[in-house]
C-alpha cells in the first residue's frame, strides 16, 4: 500500500487515542518488572495500539512490544504512553506519542495530551497544529528571560530565568511549538528515539530546533540507545542552553 500523508496523519491520531483509552478504563499501573520503568498500564496502552498498525500492515518500533517488521515503507515509532510515572502517581502530565517514518524519514508527528486537553500533530513541510489550529514557537531573544523545560537532574544552573520539568519529553518539546515554554534541555542519561521523535518533529514544523546527540533527526536509528536532546524556540535560544555560539546554519 502506499500511503498519503493525510492517511498517516489519521492513523497516527486513532492509534494514540487508542492508548490514550485504555488508561481511562484501567487503574493497575504497577511496575511489571521487565523493563526500566514499564507499568502495566503501559503494557496494556502497547497492546491497543498496536493491534491498530498491525491492522493497518506498518512495521512497529514500540517502547513496549520493540520491533515488528511487517515489510512496510512506513514504520511507526510508538511510546504509548509517555511519562507513566506520572499517570502512575496521578499526575496529570503525559501522552501518547507516535511518529510515522516513510523510507527511514519522519513524515508524521502526533503527541496526544492525557484527558481531554489535545493533540499536537505534524505532516512534514505543512507546519504544525495544536487541536487543528497551526502553532508557533515563541520570540524568546535571551536565555536569561526563557523559561526552559529540563528533563532529569542539572549539575548547575545553566542560565535560563524559570525552569519546569514536567516528567514527559514529548509533552515538553511539544509544548515549545506553540510558545508555552522556550527552550528543553535533557540532563538524564539520555532519550530513547521513541520518547523525542515524534514531538521533535512537531517543534521543526512549528518553526523551531532540535538537535539530538550524534543522530541526523530527519533519518533516525531506529534503536534503543539513548542520547542527549536539547530543542528550543530558535537556534539562539539553543546554542546560548548549549552554552554555544549560535550558529546561523542551524536556524529552521
Amino acid at each position: 500500500m502506499e500511503w498519503k500523508p493525510d492517511q498517516l496523519l489519521d492513523l497516527g491520531l486513532r492509534v494514540t487515542e487508542a492508548c490514550l483509552a485504555t488508561v481511562n478504563s484501567s487503574s493497575d499501573w504497577s511496575a511489571t518488572g521487565q523493563a526500566r520503568g514499564q507499568h502495566v498500564g503501559d503494557v496494556v496502552a502497547d497492546e491497543a495500539g498496536l493491534q491498530l498498525l498491525v491492522n493497518a500492515g506498518v512495521n512497529v518500533f514500540s517502547e513496549e512490544s520493540g520491533l515488528l517488521d511487517q515489510g512496510s515503507s512506513v514504520t511507526a515509532v510508538l511510546d504509548p504512553i509517555d511519562g507513566s510515572t506520572n499517570a502512575a502517581r496521578g499526575l496529570p502530565y503525559w501522552t501518547s506519542a507516535i511518529c510515522l517514518l516513510h523510507h527511514g524519514s519522519p513524515v508524521v508527528g502526533v503527541v496526544r495530551l492525557s484527558g481531554s486537553e489535545g493533540v499536537f500533530a505534524a505532516k512534514v513541510g505543512q507546519g504544525a497544529t495544536f487541536n487543528g489550529q497551526h502553532v508557533v514557537p515563541s520570540l524568546a531573544d535571551s536565555l536569561n528571560r526563557s523559561v526552559i523545560f529540563v528533563n532529569g537532574y542539572p549539575r548547575q544552573h545553566l542560565g535560563w530565568a524559570q525552569m519546569r520539568s514536567l516528567g514527559s519529553a514529548a509533552l515538553e518539546i511539544s509544548l515549545l511549538a506553540r510558545g508555552s515554554g522556550d527552550g528543553f534541555i535533557d540532563c538524564s542519561d539520555g532519550l530513547a528515539v521513541w520518547d523525542y521523535l515524534a514531538a521533535a518533529l512537531i517543534l521543526i514544523e512549528a518553526g523551531g530546533v532540535v538537535r539530538v546527540q550524534d543522530v541526523e533527526l530527519m533519518m533516525p536509528p531506529l534503536d534503543r540507545t539513548r542520547r542527549k536532546v536539547a530543542a528550543a524556540c530558535n537556534s539562539l535560544i539553543l546554542s546560548a542552553l548549549l552554552g554555544q555560539p549560535d550558529d546561523p546554519t542551524q536556524r529552521g
